[in-house]
């Protein structure tokens, strides 16, 4: 079975963007840059009512209005409109303000129907939005409370969270003839993206689409294929026979654009004298829209024995959730983490300890994970001065600013996904890459030529890398942090081959075996006699007029990668007992993601993740308005994010385990990172806050409302 190479001289070091210097200049075109000559700009009209009908529709009403090109229709007359920013109908004009103009002066008649505007309303109100809840058990839960030396209760919830995307989605779309087009796709998945719209045109036979996303802006989970916009933006195209540009605006990103679902929970847990789980019971609910689910694992990381669950899924009139960076699991750590914290505060026990007596024994996995979860935990309460520094629950220091700890874990696949490529390698020394993959701003684009200049014994800029393109050989969309993996794989084996092809050419040359040979620091040589070799130029000239072109598919090497991963972060809290504002003073994320490619993109990889949770803990919550069910934080002034000082200081150590090869970053460092704030800012008051963002208004509410505690909980 092949193997990664033992002694690395590239993979694992610290490699600058090679994309870099393009962004930050403003050279690098993204979708929204394609202004492509007699571009039409489109836009769509949406609901503006949570839950409607629509009785009449008129879309000659906009034809003969300035700079009108074409009109397409989502939704016919008698279609249900399920909330507010459901498509209704698009028009492409000559600019954009031409496009709303018309878009306002589209003639639409609607029935208003009754909507629902929050999970409480849903459950209270029953009937088909409220799903038949779904079961899970193992052991006997009522007979291991009985038993248990220490119990507890208590609630906890995560509110809606939009992507917030900094690149809206959305593409270009080019008719270059009848049976060619070209989209520029804000995508994290290429191939998807032009199969969608292929398979939309079902009367083009022979329909040749290429999707092209050199550079894009961040998805999240949320750009895995055309979506609507596209679909639409292809049908304006070819009606108007002009190119046509359709990238959504701000709102509509935050009402259109997906969402991670809310999850809420009422748990009764215990655990015997030694600290250990052993029994959990949970009430779960929460929503992913109007029409899909809001599923996370739970009991999530640890496995208790005895367990019980039932979850309810509730539908709210706003629109779905999609896939969020690592999803369901931030949900899932929020929740276990918080509990498992409460635990060790009615026990007396230190919750790092508590975390080491229950990592699970249950399956390869963790087996794999555990001793990885102990190195973890105790470097990140070294560096964070857990130990040293950490008070017990509520220990109140003079004045109102009070400091807390608290610490979580998370967990996650990160499989190699499937990708397929090709090394081609000419007679003058260059090298090409080619993959059919895509960069979200990860650094996929730097990754790839990391790769083959270590297989192949050169720098990184001798090696050309292609990707951000469907016409590439065909790769996975990057979801579940599998693109690093997949792709490296593929990247190394088609570069193994290849270089298996310049080494049959120079070992005739040198008089050796081709298995003699060695590809190192720009050279070809014999491993046994490294004086006796070519340089790299002068071993591909052996090639004469031919050019190498090896491909590896999406099964090759397969067992050079492991899966699972796990991560542990420590976060340091001030709240001031005042205001109820909490700021964050230091978070530590300790991360796995096995054998580390780039260490500098790896790193940047991990404090992104972090970012993302710290907003998830302190600040983001998409608000519906209930009486009109509209949102009514639709933009970057009240969807409130982060600012830099807001971040506090963010420590990042990577565990590199290069025996267990490449394994996905992406998800894992944004899992357990609101919990943990949760948990320091419980330490910090002594009370627990109900449900993230952690507001000052929540925040003075949990300690106006604190009592004596019940089972170990006090109640917030």
């Amino acid at each position: 079975m092949p193997k990664w190479p033992e002694s690395r001289q590239i993979m694992g070091t610290k490699v600058a963007r090679l994309d870099g210097a393009l962004k930050v200049s403003g050279k690098a075109k993204y979708s929204y840059d394609r202004n492509l000559p007699g571009l039409l700009h489109a836009k769509i009209l949406r609901s503006p009512h949570a839950h409607a009908k629509i009785i009449q529709i008129d879309p000659e009403s906009v034809k003969g209005l300035p700079g009108d090109k074409a009109v397409h229709l989502i939704k016919d007359a008698g279609s249900e409109l399920h909330y507010a920013g459901d498509e209704i109908a698009a028009v492409a004009a000559e600019t954009e303000e031409q496009a709303r103009d018309a878009v306002r002066a589209m003639k639409v008649k609607y029935q208003v129907l009754p909507h629902i505007a929050s999970e409480e309303q849903a459950l209270k109100q029953g009937g088909d939005v409220v799903k038949a809840p779904n079961v899970s058990q193992g052991g006997d839960v009522e007979a291991a409370f009985k038993e248990a030396a220490a119990t507890i209760e208590g609630t906890y919830g995560a509110a809606v969270i939009t992507h917030v995307c900094l690149e809206t989605h959305g593409l270009v779309a080019h008719w270059r003839a009848p049976d060619d087009l070209v989209l520029y796709a804000s995508t994290q998945a290429v191939g998807a993206t032009a199969d969608g719209v292929r398979g939309h045109f079902k009367d083009v036979p022979n329909l040749k689409v290429v999707c092209e996303t050199p550079y894009m802006g961040g998805g999240y989970g949320s750009k895995f294929g055309p979506d609507i916009q596209g679909l639409v933006a292809a049908e304006l195209a070819r009606k108007a026979g002009k190119p046509v540009k359709l990238m959504l605006e701000r709102d509509e990103e935050h009402v259109a654009g997906g969402n991670r679902p809310s999850a809420y929970a009422k748990v009764k847990a215990a655990c015997d004298d030694q600290g250990v789980l052993t029994a959990f019971q949970a009430e779960t609910w929460g929503t992913g829209g109007n029409s899909r689910g809001a599923g996370f694992p739970l009991p999530y990381v640890y496995a208790p024995k005895n367990f019980q669950r039932k979850h309810t899924d509730v539908m709210v009139n706003a629109g779905d959730a999609r896939a969020m960076r690592a999803p369901g699991h931030p949900q899932g750590s929020l929740i276990m983490e918080q509990v498992m914290d409460d635990l060790a505060d009615k026990l007396g026990m230190d919750p790092v300890e508590l975390r080491v007596r229950n990592l699970p024994e249950t399956n390869r996995t963790f087996q794999t994970l555990k001793p990885i979860y102990r190195r973890e935990l105790h470097l990140g309460a070294e560096r964070i001065g857990w130990f040293e520094r950490r008070r017990p629950r509520g220990h109140r220091s003079p004045g109102p600013i009070q400091r807390g700890f608290g610490c979580a874990l998370g967990t996650w696949g990160g499989a190699a996904g499937g990708s397929q490529s090709t090394c081609k390698i000419y007679p003058d020394g260059r090298v090409e890459v080619l993959c059919g993959t895509q960069d979200l701003g990860t650094g996929t684009t730097t990754i790839v030529p990391m790769v083959a200049a270590e297989i192949l014994g050169l720098e990184v800029n001798d090696i050309e890398g292609r990707i951000g393109s469907s016409a590439y050989p065909p790769s996975g969309g990057s979801g579940g942090s599998t693109t690093v993996g997949g792709v490296s794989l593929s990247v190394a084996m088609a570069s193994r081959k290849a270089l298996g092809k310049v080494f049959a050419k120079a070992a005739a040359a040198l008089g050796v075996q081709a298995a003699d040979l060695e590809a190192e620091g720009g050279r070809v040589f014999v491993r046994a006699t490294p004086q006796n070799g070519l340089t790299w130029k002068q071993a591909c000239a052996l090639l004469g007029q031919e050019t190498i072109s090896e491909s590896a598919d999406k099964d090759e090497g397969r067992g050079m990668s492991d899966q699972g991963v796990g991560g542990a972060q420590f976060a340091e809290v001030t709240v001031d007992l005042e205001t109820g504002a909490v700021r964050l003073q230091k978070l530590v994320a300790v991360a796995d993601c096995g054998l580390v490619v780039n260490r500098l993109l790896c790193e940047s990889q991990v404090y992104g993740g972090v970012i993302m949770g710290i907003n998830y803990g302190l600040f983001e919550e998409r608000r519906l308005d209930r009486a009109s069910g509209l949102q009514i934080n639709p933009d970057m002034e009240w969807y409130k994010l982060a600012k830099p000082a807001d971040l506090g200081e963010i420590e990042v150590h990577l565990l590199d385990y290069p025996e267990r090869g490449v394994i996905g970053i992406g998800e894992p460092p944004t899992i357990p990172t609101a919990a943990a704030i949760a948990n320091a800012v419980c330490n910090a008051i002594g009370v627990r806050v109900s449900s993230i963002p952690l507001t000052p208004a929540k925040v003075l509410a949990a300690l106006a409302a604190k009592t004596e505690p019940k089972n170990g909980q006090g109640k917030g």
